[in-house]
């Protein structure tokens, strides 16, 4: 009886014991876990703190500054034009991506509409700015066109060195919108003296935080003259996170993580800022 007894408890205490050093095991990967989780999480704050102090040390420099302003202008030349983004773009989630700063705005040959386009304001807010669109567009019975885009762009294409005259068609279906066709066409010598130029600012440090800045020029080239400067700086809170399907660089276009706030711009922010310098001739 002895022998067989003690036979029986040898395997129960060892599946016991083996019980309790699986036991043991998993709390000390939950240990693990958990203490690989704080750490990450007390990285995260720090590095997003550090980045809340350099954002809020850009943004003292940012904001408009206006030399002089210049009324009744009809077509402004563009040194640049934002590149086209398309839907989903990689450049949304790559820190060191140029445009990262005006990544929310108008790009590609929407660059060159926002300039042509007339706003249209709301009747029960008539200072406030407003949304654009061509100037026979149905924008319903609210709203209401009160002021008129430039006539016509000018733009060289950097790679044939070839200046190209762009406006809007004379005659379009009421309810044509952003998908207008321009009207193109080459031109010799300039037919303004006004443009507008921009400059993205990429410190690789601040990129590092998901800090992106942008600094836009409205220049008389004839004289060399510089009217007037938009410096800019957005700031992405996520610290580059893209795992939860939301877009770095698009998210931090949002009004409390950029400077200046520039409220009701809605991607118009290049325009809403050379309009307010270089006055388009009003047709009315």
């Amino acid at each position: 009886m002895p022998s067989d007894f003690s036979t029986h408890l040898r395997p129960r205490g060892a599946w016991s014991l083996g019980l309790l050093a699986a036991a043991l095991l998993l709390t000390g990967c939950e240990s693990r876990a958990d203490n690989n989780m704080k750490a990450a999480d007390a990285a995260y704050r720090e590095k997003l703190a550090k980045a809340q102090a350099v954002f809020a040390e850009r943004c003292k420099t940012a904001g408009v500054v206006i030399h002089r302003t210049v009324e009744d202008v009809e077509g402004i030349e563009l040194k640049k034009i934002r590149p086209k983004l398309e839907f989903g773009d990689k450049r949304y989630f790559d820190p060191m991506f140029d445009g990262a700063a005006m990544a929310g705005e108008a790009s590609g040959d929407d660059y060159i509409r926002q300039m042509l386009f007339s706003e249209f304001r709301s009747q029960s807010e008539p200072t406030r700015r407003g949304s654009l669109n061509p100037p026979w567009f149905r924008a319903g019975p609210n709203a209401t066109p009160v002021i008129d885009g430039y006539r016509f762009v000018e733009h060289v294409d950097l790679e044939t060195g070839k200046r190209f005259r762009y406006s809007l068609p004379k005659q379009v279906e009421p309810n044509v919108g952003w998908g207008v066709a321009l009207t193109q066409m080459s031109t010799g010598e300039p037919q303004t003296k006004f443009a507008l130029d921009f400059e993205d600012l990429v410190d690789p440090a601040d990129r590092a935080l998901w800090i992106a800045g942008t600094r836009i020029k409205v220049l008389d080239t004839r004289t060399g003259e510089t009217l007037a400067v938009l410096t800019r700086y957005v700031f992405d809170a996520g610290l580059g996170i893209s795992t939860t399907g939301r877009w770095p660089w698009q998210h931090a276009d949002t009004n409390n993580q950029r400077c200046p706030s520039e409220p009701h711009t809605k991607g118009y922010v290049t325009r809403f800022f050379v309009d307010t310098v270089l006055k388009p001739k009003q047709m009315n």
